[in-house]
């Protein structure tokens, strides 16, 4: 009997930013891509986060549970706003507080699970499966991701967009390490338009010396 080829799901290293710039601002306008939970459920399948059957199954559970529809969905909110909340107080501050890690670490700790043996369907082959709450599992995932940013990598090149009608999180993985805007084709150019506007209001300087113009 050959094994059934069982593969860990590997979420990409900056899935954290993708998730958190799930809520974005347009204009000053809130918007949010994760309104409900069947929009997470599609979100978290296209991130590969869960299997098309375990998504199928979760959509129709939770559409027929609204309480517990609407408690997964703060879940995943509640995530997002920690990884938003200790990203500010990196870039603002060089560090993220004590209660940023604990808030990290126990969503990290509700996502643990463990692997068991299966005997396929007709029995003559074997698989591996994974046992636990998928969702909390994907939840952890994400916030993996962040807390392997942080250990890992240059949390000194965490970013938040300079445009103030954006707040985008990234990652500044320039050479000179001096982005200032997610994107220079989008918000890098609003902000060299907006300054280019503001420098033709200004008003022309008389040329004349200062007591000139008073009298």
């Amino acid at each position: 009997m050959r094994p059934v080829a069982y593969h860990e799901p590997r979420p990409q290293p900056d899935l954290f930013l993708r998730f958190v710039n799930t809520l974005s601002w347009d204009r000053g306008r809130t918007v949010d891509r994760l309104p409900d939970m069947p929009s997470a459920l599609r979100w978290l399948r296209a991130e590969h986060l869960l299997s098309d059957r375990v998504a199928t199954m979760e959509r129709a559970r939770l559409g027929h549970q609204t309480d517990e529809a609407a408690d997964r969905l703060e879940r995943f909110h509640h995530l997002r706003t920690v990884i938003r909340a200790a990203a500010e107080e990196q870039v603002n501050d060089g560090v993220i507080t004590a209660d940023r890690v604990r808030d990290l670490n126990h969503i990290l700790k509700h996502g643990l699970h463990y692997h068991q043996l299966e005997f396929g369907p007709e029995g003559n082959r074997y698989g591996m499966a994974r046992v636990g709450d998928r969702l909390d599992q994907a939840r952890a995932a994400i916030a993996g991701t962040f807390a392997a940013f942080l250990a890992d990598d240059r949390p000194d090149r965490l970013r938040i967009c300079a445009n103030p009608g954006c707040r985008e999180l990234f990652v500044d993985r320039s050479p000179t390490g001096r982005r200032r805007w997610c994107d220079m084709r989008t918000c890098g150019n609003q902000a060299k338009a907006a300054a280019h506007r503001q420098r033709r209001r200004a008003p022309e300087p008389s040329g004349l010396p200062e007591q000139a113009v008073a009298d």
